[in-house]
C-alpha cells in the first residue's frame, strides 16, 4: 500500500470509527434493538438511495490501488450517509470482510445485459431467457459450483487491518447467505415473467420441477457456506442482505464461539416476481420452498418490491417471521385484517414523495401519518428505497423529512450531533 492510499484509508478509518462509536449511534441500536424485539414502538427509519444521491454527495475516490479504491468506496459510503443522512443507518463497531467465493451462474447460455441511465448507474437490464421450454431446455441448466479464494480474501482482510489497526476490530466472515439467494428472480432470468406465469397455468409439474431445482441448489450453496465454517454473526449491523431495514438484534447475538451456524442469525427471502400470482399458486409453488429455507434462520425478513397484504395468511407460516416489506402497492387496511400484529412492518412510502420534482412537505407529512394511524396496533419501520434519483440538490428535504419523522413519532433518539 502506497503511503498516499495508506493516508487517505486511514483517514475515513478514523471517521469511521468515531462515527461507529459515538453516542448517536449508541442510541441508534437501542432504539433498533427494542423495535426488532418487540419490545417498544420507537419507528427507527433508512432513508437510502439506488439512483444517484450517493454519488452527487461522494467526493471522487483518490485511492490509485484497486483494492484500496474498494475499501476506501465502501467506508465513504458509511462516512457519506451519516454525514449527509441523519436516519438511524448503523455504522458497526466490527469491520467485516466477506470471503470470495467465486461461482458459476448455473446456466451457460444466460446473458444478461445492463442499460446505463446516464447518471451511472446499471440497474436496468434484460436477460437472454435461453429457457422456452422447461422440459426440452432442462439440459441448459446445471448445479452451480462455487470455490473458497483464501489468497484474496487474505489480501483484503490484511489491507482492512493496516486500515483499521488501532481502531476497530477486523473479521473475516460472510454475514449473508446463499439460503436467501432468489428463487423467483432466477427463474425469470431463464425464461421471462410472462412465460414463468403461463406455465404455471399448462404446465405446473414442469414450474414445480425448476423451482424445485432453483431452490436445491440455494440450500447446497447455503450448506456448503456452514460447512466451511465461513459464517459470522449479523446482528449488529453487519448483515448483508434486506432491503432497507436494520436486522440489529440481540435475540441472535450470542458470545463469540466457532462454527457460527445459519440457525444462529437472521435471514432473509423474497418473491417479487410473485406480484402476480395469487395467495394460493405462491402457497402451492414456493411455500414448501421457503418454509424449508427459512427453518435454517432464528429469525426472518420476507419481502422487497411485492404486496404482501394478499400473502401474509400463508407467509404467516413461515418459521421464525418476524418482519415483512411493506410497499407501496400494499393495501394498508387489508394488511391490519390479515397480519399478526408480532410481524414488523417494514413500511417503504411512496418515493416520489421525497425525491420527485416537487416535495410537498403537508403531503409527505400526510402519507407519513396514514401509515401510523393505520397501524396503529402494529410495530413500524420507515424505509425510503427506489430506483429514482435522489439528487444532491435535495439535500435539505431529506434533512427535513428526518426531522419530521423523529417529531411525528416522539422519537428524536439517534439524531446526530
Amino acid at each position: 500500500m502506497i503511503k498516499k492510499d495508506k493516508e487517505r484509508l486511514r483517514n475515513l478509518a478514523g471517521k469511521y470509527t468515531e462515527y461507529a462509536c459515538g453516542q448517536p449511534m449508541v442510541e441508534r441500536r437501542e432504539k433498533w434493538r427494542v423495535h426488532n424485539r418487540l419490545q417498544e414502538k420507537t419507528y427507527p427509519f433508512h432513508i437510502e438511495d439506488n439512483g444517484s444521491y450517493f454519488q452527487d454527495l461522494t467526493p471522487p475516490l483518490e485511492c490509485e490501488d484497486r483494492e484500496c479504491r474498494d475499501l476506501e468506496a465502501r467506508l465513504l459510503g458509511a462516512v457519506v450517509a451519516y454525514e449527509v443522512i441523519d436516519d438511524d443507518r448503523i455504522i458497526p463497531d466490527r469491520f467485516v470482510v466477506d470471503w470470495c467465493t467465486p461461482s458459476s451462474s448455473g446456466c451457460d447460455e444466460l446473458q444478461i445485459t445492463r442499460a446505463d441511465n446516464g447518471h451511472g448507474s446499471s440497474l436496468g437490464y434484460k436477460t437472454s431467457q435461453p429457457i422456452k421450454d422447461i422440459d426440452a431446455d432442462w439440459g441448459k441448466l446445471s448445479k452451480r459450483t462455487i470455490s473458497l479464494d483464501r489468497e484474496q480474501t487474505e489480501r483484503r482482510a490484511q489491507l482492512a487491518k493496516e486500515t483499521f489497526a488501532g481502531f476497530l476490530p477486523v473479521e473475516i466472515g460472510r454475514t449473508s447467505s446463499m439460503y436467501s439467494s432468489g428463487i423467483t428472480n432466477k427463474a425469470v432470468h431463464l425464461m421471462g415473467m410472462q412465460e414463468l406465469y403461463l406455465q404455471m397455468a399448462m404446465n405446473p409439474d414442469a414450474v414445480h420441477r425448476l423451482f424445485t431445482f432453483l431452490a436445491e441448489d440455494n440450500q447446497a450453496l447455503g450448506q456448503w457456506e456452514e460447512d466451511q465454517n465461513l459464517l459470522t454473526l449479523n446482528h449488529d449491523g453487519n448483515q448483508g442482505y434486506c432491503t432497507g431495514s436494520s436486522l440489529f438484534s440481540d435475540e441472535t447475538a450470542r458470545p463469540a464461539a466457532n462454527p457460527v451456524v445459519s440457525k444462529d442469525r437472521y435471514g432473509y427471502l423474497e418473491s417479487q416476481e410473485s406480484a402476480g400470482i395469487s395467495a394460493d399458486m405462491f402457497d402451492e409453488f414456493l411455500m414448501p420452498h421457503f418454509t424449508r429455507l427459512a427453518d435454517k434462520f432464528k429469525l426472518l425478513m420476507f419481502g422487497c418490491c411485492e404486496a404482501v397484504h394478499n400473502l401474509m395468511p400463508v407467509l404467516q407460516r413461515l418459521p421464525g417471521l418476524r418482519k415483512v416489506s411493506v410497499t407501496p402497492w400494499c393495501d394498508l387496511h387489508r394488511l391490519t385484517e390479515t397480519c399478526r400484529r408480532d410481524i414488523i412492518w417494514c413500511r417503504k412510502p411512496i418515493p416520489l414523495k421525497l425525491c420527485g420534482e416537487t416535495f410537498d412537505r403537508d403531503d409527505l407529512r400526510h402519507h407519513l401519518q396514514e401509515t401510523l394511524d393505520i397501524g396503529k396496533d402494529f410495530f413500524i419501520e420507515f424505509v425510503y428505497r427506489d430506483t429514482n434519483l435522489l439528487t444532491g440538490s435535495m439535500t435539505d428535504r431529506v434533512a427535513q423529512t428526518c426531522d419530521m419523522i423523529r417529531d411525528m413519532t416522539r422519537h428524536p433518539e439517534g439524531r446526530r450531533g
